[in-house]
């Protein structure tokens, strides 16, 4: 409610504002849910700040993708057919021993280490950039909660 003064021989108006009650005062306690800490374990990586890599599923190899997983190369001195014919003469083919194939020396038994994780398994998280922790949603960061 606003009550008007006329002021003196000049006639200023003065209004002037009746103040409403004071609003209850709020209180700030610790937030229980982060205990004060603002931020609260990444429910994705449960705090490790790591997660299994998507794309060896975890398990650090891959598939070779030279031999396709077969841990040997088929011998281009003898095309696979572990002889060559020298001055006429069925030879065994000195790449491959006879074999025909050998061993891949790109990976180890077919696998090789995934380029993703480096081998590890593991890659950052993405919800928490690897820090293992994330804002407390109650608190929104601040360790504290206002009550009524």
């Amino acid at each position: 409610m606003k009550r008007i003064f006329l002021l003196g021989a000049l006639g200023l108006v003065l209004a002037v504002g009746v103040a409403a009650p004071a609003a209850a005062a709020q209180k700030t306690i610790t937030c229980v849910y982060c205990g004060g800490t603002g931020e609260v374990m990444c429910a994705y990586c449960q705090g490790e700040g790591k997660v299994a890599c998507n794309y060896c599923r975890g398990t650090g190899a891959v598939t070779c993708n030279v031999c396709g997983g077969t841990a040997r190369l088929r011998c281009e001195e003898c095309l696979g057919k572990g002889y060559i014919y020298r001055d006429g003469t069925k030879e065994e083919c000195p790449k491959c021993k006879g074999a025909g194939s050998y061993l891949c020396s790109f990976c180890n038994e077919g696998k090789m280490p995934c380029e993703m994780c480096n081998g590890t398994g593991k890659i950052k998280c993405v919800i928490c950039g690897g820090y293992g922790k994330v804002q407390c949603a109650v608190c929104k960061g601040t360790g504290q909660v206002k009550v009524k």
